[in-house]
């Protein structure tokens, strides 16, 4: 299936009580071992607000095959009650510049589980080539991606 998929965005937080390499592993189950050795993820130090350090990882995915992938991934690992809460949300987790955004429990996909999360959790961050002035295309594209 050919995604008119711009880029996929992966964000991260690991805090100083954490360790990077169970962070990265939790990555790593996201996006499937083999795509995870072909990503670059950078690393930016940033202080938290009591000073405490965190490192944000992150990594932009432009490759067409490579955002396929990690999608086809995610949605087809995560439950059927996650999926009928995306579908009922994709509207509003479109923005205005056509980014399509939702979370993943860090935790959960250390265990090599994938499921929507708000608390400690995985940033992604989808955009279509579609205009952003077509919505409702890009709705229904969202959509067809979170069903597979």
């Amino acid at each position: 299936m050919s995604l008119p998929v711009s880029f996929v965005e992966i964000r991260v937080l690991a805090h100083a009580t954490e360790d990077l390499g169970k962070v990265l592993k939790s990555l790593m189950n996201l996006v499937g071992e083999e795509i995870f050795s072909e990503i670059e993820f950078s690393r930016e130090k940033l202080e938290g607000h009591y000073g405490n350090p965190i490192t944000l990882v992150k990594a932009k995915i432009y490759s067409k095959s490579q955002a396929r992938k990690i999608l086809q991934n995610i949605f087809s690992r995560l439950n059927e009650t996650d999926k009928d809460r995306l579908l009922d949300e994709v509207e509003d987790r479109v923005d205005e510049n056509g980014n399509f955004h939702f979370r993943l429990d860090k935790q959960e996909a250390y265990l090599g589980r994938i499921k929507l999360g708000n608390i400690d959790s995985i940033h992604i961050q989808v955009r279509l080539t579609i205009p952003r002035k077509q919505r409702e295309k890009m709705v229904n594209v969202f959509k067809k991606i979170i069903l597979g």
